[in-house]
């Protein structure tokens, strides 16, 4: 076979790699894209069926598999004892300087729905839907302190999530800090 034609073999070759090659990741990239949209298919009749009971927002964690509406902090129903719990000065994820604090129990109790927040580790996402927006957060610190009914925690980040609740270690509270890393408006 003479060298040219041995180029040319070769430079067809290269081409139709590279062609498959780009192929399969635009495949991967419609196949990832699809598995997004049936997550959030699946969670937006999750969501349209709780906002029934008048939330102000849905707080879901993936990996506890907890996801439960909250109320606004004057309602009657945002109570600890009847639901997770926006605790006054609380600042809402679209406003600047946003700092939600969200307290629930621990425990075994039926109202229990951080039971187990204890399981979480700095890496976890955390998604909050409030006003047809998905606000994702990472969890970044993790921490207990002396429970005296206020939470310290530095802000170092950008807008954050606060979450807590009673621990296992006596006259302690756990605090959760995730930061918001997206946000994105919701088709429903």
């Amino acid at each position: 076979m003479k060298p040219k034609k041995k180029i040319k073999i070769f430079i067809l070759i290269l081409v139709n790699l590279y062609l498959i090659y780009n192929l399969y990741n635009y495949l991967n990239l419609l196949h990832e894209k699809r598995l997004v949209q049936n997550y959030f298919n699946s969670n937006i009749k999750t969501i349209t069926k709780q906002n029934q009971n008048n939330y102000l927002g849905i707080l879901e964690i993936p990996k506890i598999k907890l996801q439960k509406g909250f109320y606004e902090i004057n309602n009657k129903n945002n109570k600890v004892n009847k639901n997770i719990e926006v605790l006054k000065n609380s600042v809402m994820p679209n406003e600047d300087n946003s700092v939600l604090a969200i307290a629930s129990h621990s425990g075994n109790g039926k109202k229990a729905y951080f039971k187990n927040l204890h399981k979480l580790k700095v890496g976890d996402l955390i998604n909050l839907y409030y006003q047809d927006e998905l606000y994702n957060y990472i969890v970044r610190d993790i921490y207990e302190e002396d429970k005296n009914g206020q939470i310290s925690f530095n802000k170092e980040y950008g807008k954050i999530i606060v979450l807590t609740t009673c621990s296992y270690h006596k006259n302690k509270q756990l605090i959760v800090i995730a930061e918001l890393t997206s946000q994105k408006k919701l088709q429903i």
